[in-house]
C-alpha cells in the first residue's frame, strides 16, 4: 500500500471536489488516524479517494513536509548554583552551549560543545567541554505541532582553567525535564530546561565533585 506523506486532496461524495490537508497521527498496519485543517467533516463509514501530490504536479518537499523538521541547530544558556564537596561556597556559572542533531520524532540526538564562565568567591575560572544529548519527546516532535515536553540530558568531558596556568580535567552529566515551543507552528523553537547538575574536576592534586540544580534557556532552528 502506497504511504502518502503529504498534504492530500480529499474528494466528497458531490461532483465538486475540494482541497484540504491532513496530518497523519498514528500508524498501525494499514490502519491511521488522521486530522483534517478544513472543509467538510469526514463520516464514520463513508469512502473517500486520496490523490496523491504528483496528480498535481507539486513537489513531495513541500514546506509542511516530515522532513521540515529533520536536523536541528541550537543555542543554549544556562545559569547554574552548585556546591563542591571540596569547599563550603557556593558557585554559580554561566554556559553557553551551541549543538547539531538529528530529529527522529520521539528521539532527537546529537554533539555540542559548551563554554563555562565560573565566579566562585570573586576568582573567575572557565571551561571548555565537548560532549553529546540526547532528548526523548513525549510528543513526536513532527511540523506542526506546537509543544514539545519532554526529558533529556547531555554528558560532557573538557578541560577547566582555574587561572595562573592551574588546569585540570572535567566531566559534566545533566538530566532534565524540558518544554520545546513553537510559535505558530514554525520550525523555530524555545526551549526551557529544569534538572540537576553533577560535575567532576580532577586535577593533579586533588578531585572535585560539584551538583546541584539549573535552568537553561535557548533557541533552536530545525530544518
Amino acid at each position: 500500500m502506497r504511504t502518502i506523506l503529504v498534504a492530500l486532496t480529499v474528494l466528497a461524495t458531490t461532483s465538486s471536489a475540494f482541497a484540504q490537508k491532513i496530518k497523519v497521527r498514528k500508524v498501525k498496519g494499514n490502519q491511521a488516524v488522521v486530522e483534517v485543517s478544513s472543509g467538510a467533516p469526514l463520516q464514520l463509514g463513508q469512502v473517500y479517494e486520496l490523490i496523491s501530490p504528483d496528480d498535481f504536479g507539486e513537489s513531495h518537499t513541500s514546506g509542511t513536509s516530515a522532513t521540515s523538521r529533520q536536523y536541528v541547530i541550537g543555542l543554549n544558556f544556562s545559569l547554574y548554583n552548585t556546591k563542591s564537596d571540596a569547599s563550603s561556597a557556593n558557585e554559580n556559572s554561566l554556559t553557553l552551549t551551541s549543538k547539531f542533531g538529528w530529529n527522529l520524532g520521539s528521539f532527537e540526538l546529537g554533539p555540542l560543545l559548551s563554554y563555562v564562565s565560573t565566579d566562585s568567591g570573586g576568582i573567575a575560572r572557565s571551561e571548555m567541554k565537548f560532549g553529546a544529548f540526547g532528548d526523548f519527546n513525549v510528543i513526536p516532535n513532527i511540523p506542526g505541532e506546537v509543544f514539545i515536553y519532554g526529558v533529556g540530558g547531555y554528558a560532557s568531558m573538557g578541560q577547566y582553567d582555574g587561572g595562573s596556568g592551574n588546569k585540570s580535567d572535567i566531566m559534566e552529566l545533566f538530566g532534565s525535564g524540558f518544554v520545546k515551543w513553537f510559535p505558530t507552528g514554525s520550525t523555530f523553537a524555545v526551549r526551557f530546561d529544569g534538572g540537576y547538575i553533577y560535575k567532576k574536576n580532577s586535577g593533579t592534586a586533588s578531585t572535585a565533585t560539584l551538583t546541584g540544580l539549573g535552568l537553561t534557556a535557548g533557541l533552536s532552528a530545525y530544518f
